[in-house]
């Protein structure tokens, strides 16, 4: 009986570990082959939608109350100057909140900032400055001629990608170990932070991010994705 036990205990070890290995190894696959169908797999979209309004929210939760007071935009669109009511101010937040946490859940967009990771601050600035009333589509066509460059880039890395898949069709066990050995090691830490969380925190094109990954059962999931929105957003072009 106790051999049993141990045996089982094992066995859901060994299960729990290689559904990680697996899930984080086809989850960065999808990634770095800039493939957002593969990429949606490994998305809880409602939780990854409501962290990111979650966080968004607590971070003009701590903005300053001079802010609201000395409200000042100005741009092509939009000119204002003078102080917010209360709830007026929670208003659009809650606009500008909800348009970033749809548009940051979406598998295409966030490949695209993965590979384009200094127009982040761009986007969220200009999410800001419109008061909510703009999007990751607005956005895109707003920078029309430069992202025709980008595009570009980013077809010819997913090309260039699926041309090695299909010349090495027979998986090298080895290599594929390896590559994730060193995907784990270039972050700044990863760690099981509950029995079915994983936290990763690393640093890309010198944007530092956090990701948890969370156990479903069979397969891991993204769950949530920290930003530092203290570093990516100016107040000042708010004031």
């Amino acid at each position: 009986m106790q051999k049993y036990y141990y045996s089982s205990i094992i066995i859901l070890i060994i299960y729990y570990i290689s559904t990680f290995i697996i899930s984080f190894s086809l989850l960065s696959n999808g990634v770095v082959k800039n493939d957002h169908i593969k990429l949606s797999r490994f998305i809880i979209d409602y939780d990854l939608k409501d962290n990111f309004k979650k966080d968004l929210n607590q971070f003009t939760s701590s903005l300053p109350n001079s802010l609201k007071k000395n409200f000042s935009i100005k741009n092509k669109n939009i000119e204002f100057s003078g102080e917010l009511s209360s709830n007026f101010f929670k208003k659009i937040i809650n606009r500008v909140s909800k348009n970033i946490s749809n548009d940051f859940s979406n598998p295409k967009i966030i490949l695209f900032f993965y590979f384009n990771s200094n127009k982040i601050s761009e986007y969220l600035n200009k999410s800001f400055l419109n008061l909510g009333y703009y999007d990751f589509q607005k956005f895109m066509r707003e920078n029309e001629q430069n992202n025709k460059e980008l595009k570009k880039n980013n077809s010819q890395k997913q090309k260039t990608s699926i041309v090695a898949a299909n010349n090495n069709q027979k998986i090298n066990i080895r290599n594929t170990i390896n590559k994730l050995i060193r995907r784990i090691s270039s972050a700044d830490y990863f760690f099981l932070s509950s029995p079915i969380h994983f936290k990763i925190k690393a640093t890309h094109q010198d944007i530092p991010f956090e990701v948890i990954l969370k156990f479903n059962g069979y397969i891991w999931k993204i769950q949530k994705i920290t930003l530092p929105y203290k570093k990516l957003i100016n107040l000042q072009k708010l004031s």
